[in-house]
């Protein structure tokens, strides 16, 4: 009985290592990955008094880039495009939306709507960006620039402007 064992347990091993193999092939095709957040403790809004200590709140440690940012709450909103570079750029966007993918493009000179930007709209519906869309320019010259690849709501461009209700992305 115990030659049995002996022989089944390397090929248990041999089978959990394939298995293993296996996941990780599945998992990275479907483009699946793992993170960990620390969350800030809530401090009380109790009002401190003589006898109440008063404690300091310093954050843990500080967002990595690609962890969720302040801008990840859920804004829909325009586009507003600055140029600020010598280059003619061209932008482009991949909406995420619930059936399908929606791409699209805007071509700029050099220098255009560098100072207040320009609102964007695409030619048979109003343009909203969601969170998760996709937007990248390129330099449509020889110098083979590109900025990006950003995604709405998770990385710092495009910015949510407030006041305008619209995304903000300044391509200096």
């Amino acid at each position: 009985m115990r030659l049995k064992m002996q022989a089944l347990h390397p090929g248990i091993i041999v089978a959990s290592l394939l298995g293993l193999g296996l996941m990780g092939i599945i998992l990275t095709f479907f483009q699946v990955s793992v993170s960990f957040e620390q969350t800030q403790p809530e401090i009380s809004s109790i009002p401190a008094t003589e006898n109440t200590p008063v404690i300091a709140a310093t954050p843990v440690k500080k967002l990595a880039y690609s962890q969720v940012t302040a801008q990840s709450v859920a804004h829909e909103g325009g586009l507003r495009v600055s140029n600020q570079t010598d280059q003619p750029l061209r932008v482009a966007l991949l909406m995420r939306q619930a059936s399908s993918s929606v791409p699209a493009h805007w071509d700029f000179a050099p220098q255009e709507g560098s100072e207040k930007g320009l609102s964007l709209s695409l030619p048979n519906s109003n343009l909203k960006l969601q969170k998760g869309d996709v937007l990248v320019a390129f330099a449509q010259g020889s110098s083979r620039r590109y900025w990006g690849p950003y995604i709405v709501g998770e990385t710092p461009l495009p910015r949510w402007n407030p006041e305008t209700s619209e995304w903000l992305f300044i391509i200096k």
